[in-house]
């Protein structure tokens, strides 16, 4: 190893044309990623695309029928109204008045909400009846209005809150003409907003949130920390090697080492396909130039000391990477190990950030140990020496070697303590659980942010997960059995706090007139719309849904609750 660094250092230094050529190539890689990353596409982390039938073990699906099924949260962004009381005859205008609005925008294909021919009816022979009446009808007629909304399974607990107080528009976007982001998002509210005002005798809020309005803010909020972090973290390297180095060549060939380290490192991981990961977009270059700047201030001090001592620059920068180019070889390993210990994380997340780490410190020692001695060696290394006595490094260099010395005559209790410290460390890390907000990722002030905490606390949550039931072809789609394991089901996610409206065949059956057996009940599936009974029935696939809502709490309170 040692006659490895002692070839490299002599064709770092006295081979600067292919040290700068093989440093060339190497941004030249890396402008390929920034550029044109679809040229090197290296696929690691992939995502199965089975479809539901096989990840269920089966692939004798029979074919369905050319039905769309209603969706409660396929929905591009949610428009939040609060309000005293949604049925009075001005409050049923504005409102009315708020979906025409908003529908005829361009920007906006369908709004479903609990008004006028939206709800599908729950039986297929049943007349269309509106959940909100007429603004003539009378205080009595409006007030079983309301009790209706709240007993319609599509409508309590999900386009309207329980106390009545919030109502949901659940709006689709027309892509063809969202040119901007704030027509998927102001636009939206400000047309909302303009409509209110011309019913100022109604006190109704809106805010808007959902998939869209949320992911914009993330995406903002982003890009404004990976600015933010970036310049902290490039400011304080430069600012530590002002205070170290105290002089300005020294300074510009240190934080260039980082400086290119970085650039290398975020151009050529754009070849391994992850996706707006904040930790590598954010963390990644900030951490990296930390870690190649230790090295390059290493590496400096001796050249400098050399030069001190005499050297002329080439000989400083041949013998100064001799003499800790090891030296920072294994301090490189020892901390690509430990980012790469991180691919054995469960969070796909962290695997990146680990692996594109594990590059990044590889990169950096590489930027380290070629363009420091050959800047060193050039003309730019003219008087590197300058304010070394005045430097903070070499001046209280010899200070630590008392420390060295203590450390190096008790080094079996040292390292009794230091193995010690790695145990508890490990038990204390064991006892650490992962979590996950999409709150997280947005601030906190955002409208977004706002309008999903509310949505949280009156709907039980604005996200829906579900349950999937199968059966096998032994058991008959209308056999009571399917309606009897979905009914327990929904029983049990009723029995958990955390869990918000379950819905699914049962309280559409239950909505149904009359009452009986689960067998009889089940034949009244038949009397359901498709688009409605398809949502949370497809016998086609033997398969029954129950969907419910989650609140953006994290993993770690949800984890007993999906355990149980």
């Amino acid at each position: 190893m040692r006659h490895f660094f002692d070839w490299l250092a002599g064709l770092s230094v006295h081979y600067r044309v292919p040290t700068f050529l093989f440093v060339l190539a190497i941004s030249g890689l890396s402008l390929v990623g920034y550029l044109h990353p679809e040229w090197i596409r290296i696929e690691i982390w992939s995502e199965e695309s089975e479809d539901e039938g096989s990840r269920s073990g089966r692939d004798d699906v029979d074919p369905e029928p050319n039905v769309s099924p209603i969706s409660l949260s396929n929905s591009d962004c949610v428009l939040v109204v609060q309000g005293e009381d949604f049925f009075t005859p001005e409050a049923t205008v504005a409102l009315a008045e708020i979906v025409e609005d908003l529908e005829n925008l361009d920007q906006v294909a369908y709004v479903l909400w609990m008004g006028p021919d939206r709800v599908p009816p729950l039986n297929i022979f049943g007349l269309p009846e509106p959940l909100l009446p007429k603004p003539t009808a009378s205080e009595k007629r409006f007030q079983r209005a309301k009790q209706k909304a709240l007993d319609h399974p599509l409508v309590g607990g999900q386009l309207l809150s329980m106390d009545g107080k919030t109502m949901l528009m659940m709006i689709s976007l027309n892509y063809f003409h969202v040119l901007d982001d704030s027509e998927a998002t102001t636009l939206l509210t400000e047309t909302a907003r303009a409509t209110l005002q011309r019913h100022p005798g109604v006190d109704l809020q809106v805010r808007l949130t959902g998939r869209v309005p949320s992911a914009l803010a993330m995406i903002e909020n982003h890009e404004k920390n990976q600015m933010k972090y970036q310049l902290f973290g490039y400011g304080m390297i430069l600012l530590m090697s002002l205070v170290l180095f105290r002089g300005v060549r020294a300074v510009i060939i240190v934080a260039l080492a980082p400086v290119l380290g970085v650039f290398w490192t975020i151009g050529i991981i754009q070849f391994f396909d992850y996706s707006d990961n904040p930790l590598i977009d954010v963390i990644l270059p900030v951490l990296i130039s930390l870690v190649g700047l230790t090295d390059g201030v290493h590496l400096m001090v001796q050249i400098r000391k050399l030069r001190a001592q005499g050297l002329d620059k080439v000989q400083a920068a041949a013998k100064g990477l001799r003499h800790v180019g090891l030296a920072c070889l294994l301090t490189s390993l020892t901390t690509a190990i430990g980012f790469g210990s991180l691919m054995l994380a469960d969070s796909i997340w962290v695997q990146q950030f680990g692996f594109c780490s594990m590059i990044g410190v590889l990169l950096c020692f590489i930027s380290v140990v070629t363009v420091i001695p050959l800047g060193c060696s050039s003309w730019l290394g003219h008087n590197i020496e300058a304010g070394q006595e005045s430097s903070l490094i070499d001046r209280n260099l010899n200070k630590i070697g008392g420390l060295i010395t203590f450390v190096l005559n008790r080094r079996t209790p040292v390292a009794m303590l230091g193995i010690g410290l790695t145990v508890l460390c490990i038990v204390l890390s064991l006892q650490l659980r992962p979590d996950q907000r999409d709150s997280d990722q947005l601030p906190q002030s955002a409208e977004a942010t706002q309008a999903l905490y509310h949505v949280d606390k009156a709907f039980g949550g604005l996200e829906f997960s579900s349950i999937r039931v199968f059966w096998s072809r032994a058991v008959e789609r209308d056999d009571a059995e399917i309606l009897e394991v979905v009914t327990k089901v929904d029983k049990l996610l009723n029995s958990e706090e955390l869990i918000g409206h379950p819905l699914s065949i049962r309280n559409l059956l239950d909505a149904q007139p009359g009452s009986g057996p689960l067998e009889e009940r089940m034949t009244l599936l038949e009397l359901l719309p498709p688009p409605l009974k398809r949502a949370f029935y497809s016998p086609e696939r033997r398969r029954a849904i129950v969907n419910f809502r989650v609140q953006d709490l994290g993993i770690a309170a949800y984890g007993p609750t999906f355990t149980r």
